[in-house]
């Protein structure tokens, strides 16, 4: 069973982690003599579809073409995709979008690659998502930089409608390839209802954190629950966060540039420290080394724990578990002090859920068109009442009477966040999750101290850097 953070990070992966190395290459080199459609989609400008120009048809989609989307049928559903089709038809009544949706999107689109009839738009998302390092390597994905060019369907040009960092995922030694759709904040969940009962506020600092820590033992509760068989690296999530907003943006470049130093540095040692802290002073239920996240999250949401850390889809995912009065809320991880080098608002936030357009599609052009369609306030705002999921799209989101509190704290984080978002790469990158899962249970579970933590840590940044088989990938 995956957690929404590894399907996060092998859906980045599936666009990243292989691309440039020779193996990748060859699950599709029989795509390179595919093709088809005219002119604007094999070999000539993607973005151009040969029709007539306007501000309602910035690429030029043709009368009486058609649009093939396909559409990952997962947590997200295909609603959103469906109702983005009815909008994309109002404002082009001679075009035809035909939105499909599977869970296979692999098994089911190579075929369509390799016999040159690839989608015009796809989702590429899910435990079978396509290997686009692969699709990058034989020139069959579009560069999407003319969509962030032109003006979206509101008026204004894209790029200036999109959260911060939004195409960072989607970027390939500077070409920009995938439309990451769906964003995520990375924070500490907890219960509004039951920190208003008990007067508790949420930690701003880690002394903060280990006060609290200790009125909530008095209640015969957990500070946190955790997931040993699969996600104890949450926590390290939660650590290097804190170890980020600490020391600023260069603990996270030396971090994903796998420096000889990286888990050295003065802000990470403290983080861990701080980790070490809460393990010693029983914070976290026992246990949690023998479960899943799915259990550990139960326990969180039905009492036994109090907060737990994550990306913004927990609401969703324990949607037929938590409470109904839960009233679940987040609030950004706690600094390491208050002289940190980014403030107390800052969050870890990135983009996930990637759509690509085929080059060889049939109607290329198109498939742009329907993606711009999709970054226009109405749809964001539409996909994000439909999931409780924030998009990339800025101020997107249905008024509050309508939004539930996860989605509120969500927004509120993002918004105070501002310019003060960032993330990280290295586990997603050099899929490192598995080695982290296992160093992380042995932490939490109080079989390795902090220091030994880093120590093992750094061997396995150590091993991948070394390693000349595998693509290092630039840092900015």
């Amino acid at each position: 069973m995956m957690t929404p953070l590894e399907r996060l990070a092998s859906s980045r992966r599936s666009f990243l982690a292989l691309a440039g190395a020779g193996s990748g290459a060859v699950a599709l080199s029989a795509c390179a003599g595919g093709g088809g459609g005219d002119d604007s989609s094999s070999g000539g400008d993607a973005a151009d579809g040969g029709g007539d120009k306007s501000d309602d048809n910035p690429f030029g989609v043709k009368s009486g073409s058609s649009v093939d989307v396909v559409i990952f049928d997962g947590g997200y559903g295909d609603d959103y995709a469906k109702d983005a089709g009815k909008a994309f038809e109002k404002l082009h009544s001679d075009i035809t979008p035909k939105v499909s949706s599977t869970v296979n999107i692999q098994p089911e689109l190579q075929p369509r690659f390799v016999g040159g009839n690839p989608p015009d738009l796809f989702d590429n998302s899910g435990a079978q998502s396509m290997n686009v390092s692969a699709l990058i390597n034989q020139g069959e994905l579009a560069d999407l930089q003319p969509l962030l060019d032109v003006k979206g369907v509101d008026g204004t040009a894209i790029k200036d409608t999109l959260l911060p960092g939004s195409t960072d995922p989607g970027t390939y030694s500077g070409k920009f390839l995938a439309m990451n759709y769906v964003y995520t904040v990375y924070a500490l969940w907890f219960s509004k209802k039951q920190f208003d009962e008990k007067g508790w506020s949420a930690p701003k600092t880690w002394d903060d954190m280990m006060s609290l820590g200790e009125e909530i033992k008095k209640t015969k509760a957990y500070p946190f629950s955790y997931g040993g068989q699969n996600a104890s690296s949450y926590y390290m999530e939660l650590a290097l966060t804190m170890a980020i907003k600490e020391g600023g943006d260069e603990v996270r470049k030396k971090l994903d540039s796998l420096d000889a130093k990286a888990f050295e540095q003065d802000a990470v040692v403290k983080a861990y420290a701080a980790l070490e802290d809460a393990v010693k002073a029983k914070f976290f239920a026992p246990g949690g080394e023998g479960i899943k996240h799915t259990q550990a999250q139960t326990d969180w949401v039905t009492g036994k724990s109090v907060l737990y850390p994550s990306g913004s889809w927990i609401e969703n995912e324990q949607r037929g578990v938590t409470p109904k009065d839960y009233e679940m809320t987040a609030a950004p991880a706690p600094t390491l002090s208050s002289g940190g080098k980014m403030p107390y608002e800052a969050i870890h936030g990135t983009a996930g859920e990637p759509f690509v357009v085929p080059s060889k599609g049939k109607n290329t052009a198109g498939g742009m068109e329907f993606l711009r369609v999709m970054l226009s306030k109405e749809q964001a705002t539409n996909f994000t009442t439909l999931t409780g999921s924030p998009t990339v799209v800025k101020d997107a989101a249905p008024s509050d009477e309508d939004a539930s509190t996860a989605l509120q704290a969500t927004l509120k984080m993002i918004s105070d966040a501002g310019e003060n978002a960032f993330t990280f790469n290295l586990i997603d990158w050099y899929n490192l999750g598995p080695d982290t899962v296992t160093q992380w249970t042995e932490f939490l579970s109080g079989r390795v101290g902090a220091d030994e933590l880093r120590e093992k840590q750094q061997k396995m940044i150590d091993k991948v850097r070394e390693d000349d088989s595998v693509e290092k990938f630039d840092v900015k």
